[in-house]
């Protein structure tokens, strides 16, 4: 088992109430995974399921399909961005 640390940003973190979480869990895991994983532990992790939540692993940007390696450290969780 790995120890990692999961981080939401922006509207996510708020939608969530939470900041950070810390998770015990069996790596390597596909960023899908881990976030059905968060679902299901967090009261309000169904909202980590919408389309429009991005991902990245140790500040590397990832999709769903990417595998979370068992030497990362941090998962970040963020809502897509749009700019002008």
């Amino acid at each position: 088992m790995s120890r990692i640390n999961v981080v939401f940003f922006a509207s996510l973190r708020e939608k969530l109430a939470m900041a950070e979480y810390q998770l015990e869990v069996e790596l390597p895991l596909s960023v899908a995974d881990l976030k059905q994983v968060l679902a299901k532990e967090i009261d309000t992790g169904h909202h980590l399921l919408e389309k429009t939540v991005h991902s990245s692993v140790d500040f590397e940007f990832t999709r769903d399909h990417d595998m979370i390696p068992s030497s990362a450290h941090e998962i970040a969780f963020f809502p897509a961005v749009t700019g002008g």
